[in-house]
């Protein structure tokens, strides 16, 4: 199984990795929406770097422009500052992403903790917000929260990966 999935191709998963960016900026959709947006990590940035992680044919420097974009469209935001926080991000991912396969779960969700933070100071620093006492602990527990959810989303999309290679 780690041997066919360590090999894998981004022509033989394109739609799925469409149609998981397309659930992910639903996902935010709904966060945003719920008003949950400073706890929960840009599940958007997550699939973004799972599959940075896992198909290295590619960079993704322009997926995540493109989402970048989005989110920027999705956030209501200056146009092209998410598509700057994402591609800086990805590029990040690039830089280390074959030590970054070879770690276990455990020791990926850290370090995608560490990306959400980074994630995070550049968010303040472009856009400032205001934060009260109980919105600044919501807004610095998100890389936090990025532990917990990486494992859930790696092994979910590992197995959606691998049984569409394997048929």
């Amino acid at each position: 199984m780690s041997n066919k999935l360590f090999n894998l191709k981004t022509s033989q998963a394109r739609w799925i990795i469409l149609i998981s960016y397309l659930i992910a900026l639903a996902l935010d959709t709904v966060a945003l929406l719920g008003h949950s947006s400073p706890v929960i990590p840009p599940l958007t940035l997550f699939f973004l770097l799972y599959w940075c992680a896992h198909f290295l044919d590619r960079t993704h420097l322009f997926s995540a422009f493109i989402l970048g974009l989005l989110a920027d469209t999705l956030y209501q935001t200056a146009l092209g500052a998410h598509a700057l926080l994402f591609s800086i991000i990805t590029f990040l991912m690039i830089r280390h992403r074959l030590r970054f396969k070879t770690y276990p779960v455990w020791q990926q969700a850290f370090f995608i903790s560490l990306y959400m933070m980074i994630y995070q100071i550049l968010n303040y620093l472009f856009f400032n917000p205001i934060l009260n006492n109980n919105d600044f602990v919501q807004y610095w527990t998100m890389p936090a929260l990025s532990i917990l959810l990486w494992p859930a989303l790696a092994y979910s999309l590992g197995k959606i990966s691998y049984t569409a290679v394997a048929d």
